[in-house]
């Protein structure tokens, strides 16, 4: 597989992107709870070194675009939830959006059913991104956990994103992903 490959488009008639952009926020919704769960047996960050409590999602909000998700709680079973986990959420519907439309059009997105985007995410955002932003500090200073515990859960995220992905578009559509032909046996 080459380079190329990776920017091979599906025929235009075959796209979704309705149901695309539906189908984002149903697996980003979802996905953002998987990834939360798989914060529990490796969390994502130490707060050694005077590092900041809060997570680089909110970090962006707060120093890049002005809002405050600490501002305002809510209440549920009387508890006092501090909306600072809804960035997370609001983070996952964007990406989960922009990977389903990204899929109708680029099939290879998906490879390793979601996972490899897992690592281009992990790689771009967290690795790359959030430093130069200067979220997170640069990579000689972050731990091996955070590494380890970044980069599974952007696999399990992307992983599910992807199965929701493909099996709501497939429910809705009754067709196969764009990137099949209708005539396949595979449909």
């Amino acid at each position: 597989m080459s380079i190329k490959d990776f920017f091979v488009k599906t025929e235009p008639n075959r796209r979704r992107y309705g149901v695309a952009f539906f189908v984002g926020i149903i697996g980003g919704v979802m996905s953002a709870f998987v990834k939360w769960g798989a914060e529990v047996p490796l969390p994502p960050r130490t707060f050694s070194g005077g590092r900041d409590e809060f997570n680089p999602p909110y970090l962006f909000l707060r120093d890049y675009l002005g809002i405050d998700p600490t501002e305002v709680v809510y209440r549920f079973s009387e508890h006092i939830i501090n909306p600072v986990h809804v960035t997370h959420i609001t983070f996952s519907l964007v990406f989960a959006i922009g990977y389903c439309l990204v899929a109708e059009v680029f099939p290879k997105v998906k490879l390793w059913q979601g996972a490899m985007a897992g690592i281009i995410a992990t790689i771009a955002v967290h690795w790359i991104s959030f430093p130069l932003l200067k979220l997170s500090p640069s990579l000689a200073h972050l731990p091996l956990d955070e590494y380890v515990s970044e980069l599974f859960g952007h696999i399990v995220w992307f992983w599910a994103i992807e199965i929701i992905r493909r099996d709501l578009r497939n429910r809705i559509t009754h067709e196969p992903d764009a990137e099949v032909p209708l005539s396949s046996p595979y449909r």
